[in-house]
């Protein structure tokens, strides 16, 4: 039976935003020029970029060996004995814990590597062009949905660990507690002070390995509960590309009409703000516009969701740059494209109101371009 559609299931939970938001393309996408549109180039173009992944910690939690001590005979000796019990149970649990962490996180690597190479593919032939409605593109769709569900998984584990840490710091801190007060009861010896020495040493050294597992994990809970909540609207944008065939205006069926998009139908502001004023640090995101076809949607997406990872009320500035040796058609050249890019913007999701337009000319540039960024 022929696939037709497309069942999307989402993430439930609150959305915990991450703050900050300075990086810049150089890092996550390259500046991009005119190109063909040759679904072999487009599918190498859409490979995986470390960016891409959750970025998660990286940290290795390994607490020291509890030390040993004799039994002086004394309740505060028997006191410390049993102290000194808890402590192993609770540096054993770290050992679980932080174990635990590690696999989590590769599972979480390994099925947001695996969604990537699908959604790669979806994208790749999406840029050239399909059938409306294909069901192998709808194959490969619940493929990629498949994996974000996986990671939904991952992001429920993660929660779950961190729920078993926060009762950890919980009982490592009475435990500190405990031996502080044994200090003052009467009858122990010297060696018992002593032991408790080390004890109360060992002990605070557990509880900061402790708080530090603690607030990594926090931090992979709510990047990945971001990223699982940018995956999910990526799936909802391929499906509704897949039911046309192909991506947004330009790409439609070339059996379909041409839409005409009026200055009606755009969010856009009626004019630019003129400003030769370089903007300062680096763009998030370059489109050069030196040859007909250039494809940039596939890198202007995932720019765009990645500055709304990081930061969820990011602010966007798209720059329309022309030659300074540019004419009246390089600047109107540069100012279309950038209307259209601030349209598409806005059409991911983006409040207009946080989106601006510019125009400027630039001694490096060879040829109109858009730039964006972020605030």
């Amino acid at each position: 039976m022929k696939k037709t559609g497309l069942t999307l299931s989402f993430i439930s939970g609150s959305l915990l935003l991450l703050g900050g938001c300075a990086f810049s393309s150089d890092a996550l996408f390259p500046s991009l020029v005119g190109s063909s549109s040759q679904e072999a180039y487009n599918a190498e173009k859409n490979g995986i970029d470390s960016a891409d992944l959750p970025m998660l910690g990286s940290s290795s939690f390994e607490p020291l060996e509890v030390s040993k001590g004799g039994d002086t005979g004394t309740f505060v000796g028997q006191k410390v004995i049993s102290f000194r019990n808890e402590l192993t149970q609770l540096q054993n649990a770290i050992r679980t814990n932080n174990s635990e962490l590690q696999k989590i996180r590769t599972a979480v690597i390994s099925n947001a590597s695996q969604y990537h190479k699908t959604v790669g593919a979806i994208e790749a032939k999406l840029q050239v062009g399909t059938t409306p409605g294909n069901p192998q593109m709808y194959a490969l769709l619940q493929s990629a949905q498949n994996n974000v569900q996986q990671m939904n998984v991952n992001s429920n584990a993660l929660q779950q660990l961190s729920a078993r840490v926060t009762s950890d710091a919980s009982v490592v801190n009475n435990l500190l507690d405990s031996i502080r007060a044994t200090f003052s009861i009467s009858g122990a010896v010297d060696e018992d002070h002593r032991q408790l020495r080390i004890l109360q040493n060992e002990t605070n050294q557990t509880a900061i390995l402790i708080n530090s597992l603690l607030n990594e994990v926090n931090s992979d809970v709510s990047r990945q509960i971001q990223y699982n909540e940018t995956a999910n609207s990526n799936i909802v944008q391929l499906d509704s590309a897949i039911k046309r065939g192909s991506y947004g205006v330009s790409n439609v069926p070339l059996s379909a009409p041409m839409p005409v998009i009026t200055s009606a139908s755009r969010t856009a502001p009626a004019s630019f703000n003129a400003d030769n004023t370089a903007v300062a640090g680096k763009p998030l995101f370059v489109a050069k516009f030196n040859k007909g076809n250039v494809n940039y949607k596939d890198g202007l997406r995932r720019a765009v969701n990645a500055a709304k990872a990081k930061k969820a009320n990011v602010v966007f500035e798209v720059v329309a740059v022309t030659p300074i040796s540019g004419g009246t058609s390089a600047r109107s050249n540069a100012q279309n494209q950038a209307t259209t890019i601030f349209q598409e913007i806005v059409n991911m999701g983006v409040n207009a109101e946080r989106v601006s337009l510019s125009s400027r000319t630039n001694a490096e540039a060879s040829s109109p371009e858009v730039q964006i960024f972020v605030r």
